[in-house]
C-alpha cells in the first residue's frame, strides 16, 4: 500500500531520523568473478560487489521494457514530492519515475538517479538484473572502505580543501539553496570524484534503500542523504547517519543501488 497523504507532510521534519551510530557486521557472501560496472569491496568474509552508482533512469527503463512492472506510484496515480513553493512535502499527481517532480516538469534525465521507487520497486528490479539490496551493513562497510571510522567516503572532512565532493543542500534548509556544489536538484551520476574504492555519490544526490529493518518497526533504512539535506537538517550525507522510512514510500530524493554475491 502507498504511504497516505496526510501521511507525507511528516517526512519533511525527519520523523524517521535516527542520529545513531551502525554496528560493523555484515552478510557473509562468496567470491565472484568481475562484473562490470560493479565495485568489488574485499572482505574477510569472502567480499561481495556493489554497483558504482545509483541505478540510472536508463537502466529502471530497460527493466520497465522488459517486464512490464509497474510501479507503486504508477499503481497509485501519485507521489511525494518537494515543493520549492510550500517548502514541504506535497502530493502531486503523476509524479513517478519517468516525471519525479510531476508530468508538468520536465523528465528525468537518461544518467539522473532513479527517483519515485519504493522498496518493492526496487526488490523488483535487483531480482530482475540478478542482484539485491545491499543490507545498512554492507552499505556502511563499503562506503567507509572497510574503515568504520571515517565521516565521509574521502575522509573525515566534510569539505576538503574547500570542496565539494557531493550533492546536497547549502544554506538555510528549505528557505535558501546556495548551490556551491553546481546541482540545485538532483545530478546525473560520477557528477562528482569516486571514492578510493570507485563508487559514487555515496553521499548526497539521493537517498539509497537498504534491506535492514528498523528496531522499532517495520521501516526500512535509507542511507546516504540527499540533495536536499544540509547541515542545518538532517546531515544524511555524513556516513553514520541513518534515516527510517516506510517501505512503500516513493519520493522524489530517494533511490538505490545494487549488489551481488
Amino acid at each position: 500500500m502507498w504511504i497516505h497523504k496526510p501521511v507525507l507532510c511528516l517526512l519533511l521534519w525527519g520523523i524517521f531520523f535516527s542520529c545513531s551510530d551502525v554496528d560493523n557486521g555484515r552478510q557473509a557472501a562468496t567470491t565472484l568473478p568481475e562484473v562490470e560496472g560493479m565495485v568489488r569491496i574485499d572482505h574477510p568474509d569472502g567480499g561481495y560487489w556493489m554497483d558504482a552508482t545509483e541505478t540510472t533512469t536508463a537502466q529502471f527503463a530497460r527493466f520497465i521494457e522488459a517486464s512490464g512492472y509497474r510501479t507503486e506510484a504508477d499503481s497509485f496515480g501519485w507521489s511525494g514530492v518537494f515543493s520549492l513553493e510550500t517548502l514541504t512535502w506535497v502530493p502531486v499527481n503523476g509524479a513517478n519515475w519517468q516525471y519525479p517532480l510531476g508530468p508538468d516538469a520536465p523528465a528525468a534525465a537518461p544518467n539522473d538517479p532513479v527517483t519515485q521507487v519504493s522498496l518493492r520497486d526496487a526488490l523488483a528490479y535487483a531480482e530482475w538484473a540478478g542482484k539485491r539490496l545491499p543490507t545498512e551493513q554492507e552499505w556502511m562497510y563499503a562506503a567507509n572502505q572497510g574503515d568504520g571510522d571515517q565521516e565521509y567516503p574521502w575522509g573525515k572532512e566534510m569539505l576538503p580543501e574547500g570542496e565539494y565532493l557531493g550533492n546536497w543542500w547549502q544554506g538555510p534548509f528549505p528557505y535558501r539553496n546556495e548551490v556551491r556544489d553546481g546541482f540545485a536538484g538532483v545530478a546525473p551520476v560520477q557528477s562528482y570524484p569516486p571514492s578510493g574504492n570507485g563508487l559514487y555519490d555515496i553521499s548526497g544526490n539521493v537517498w539509497e534503500w537498504t534491506t535492514s529493518q528498523s528496531p522499532h518497526s517495520q521501516e526500512r533504512i535509507i542511507k546516504g542523504g540527499s540533495f536536499l539535506c544540509s547541515t542545518s537538517y538532517c546531515t544524511g550525507f555524513n556516513l553514520r547517519q541513518r534515516q527510517f522510512t516506510p517501505p512503500d514510500s516513493g519520493l522524489n530524493h530517494l533511490g538505490f543501488r545494487c549488489v551481488k554475491g
